[in-house]
């Protein structure tokens, strides 16, 4: 059974939406495109971002990037890292490692520092939303099986609530998507589709 969600222990907290993944020009751009749909993943998560704005749920972006010699990951980076390393993706202080220009921030709290599959590993981000009181967790953005995952299973493990949105995360083919969907998240969070999200938090305090 899903809980109930509680806007005054909320908070939005949304993975990797940087250029470099969601933007045309960005290098790592051609592996995601297919899987987000021309954009619209990147409309819902405006929509649900105007929502929470409504009810003053904070929201924190955690966009990943690497120092010019990729250090952080080590002297013989493999997978996902390697495929960053060698198209030269994702360095601190470019464009490509800024969340996408596509994605309203507004005056939302972009957290730096994130250089690992986990948001919370290489950030503030814990005592960023301990602070706040928080003790749930809207969680989208990319990749579905990796960084969010991770982040998911962390966030379970501190004792947060994770709310999965299904369709604002994208891996880099539709079946590895709903693999992690159908066979991990429910695991660690409740999945969700962020159009009844949205729609409840416009109507009530809390939803079940």
């Amino acid at each position: 059974m899903v809980p109930k969600i509680n806007i005054d222990q909320l908070a939005i907290v949304l993975v990797d939406n940087n250029n470099e993944f969601l933007s045309e020009e960005g290098k790592l751009y051609p592996l995601v495109e297919p899987m987000t749909e021309g954009g619209a993943i990147v409309g819902r998560m405006n929509l649900l971002l105007a929502s929470a704005r409504q009810r003053n749920v904070p929201v924190f972006h955690l966009p990943l990037s690497f120092s010019s010699d990729y250090q952080e990951m080590g002297t013989n980076p493999y997978g996902i890292n390697a495929t960053i390393k060698n198209a030269g993706a994702l360095r601190k202080g470019t464009w490509g490692a800024q969340v996408a220009y596509t994605i309203d921030t507004a005056n939302d709290t972009v957290i730096a520092g994130k250089s690992t599959t986990c948001a919370f590993a290489s950030t503030n981000l814990n005592e960023e939303l301990r602070n706040r009181g928080v003790r749930q967790i809207i969680l989208g953005g990319l990749l579905s099986n990796i960084c969010i995952e991770s982040t998911m299973r962390t966030a379970y493990g501190y004792g947060f609530e994770v709310f999965a949105l299904t369709n604002c995360s994208a891996a880099l083919s539709q079946e590895a998507h709903e693999n992690a969907v159908e066979n991990n998240w429910p695991m660690f969070s409740y999945p969700i589709d962020v159009e009844k999200l949205v729609s409840s938090l416009r109507k009530t305090r809390w939803f079940a």
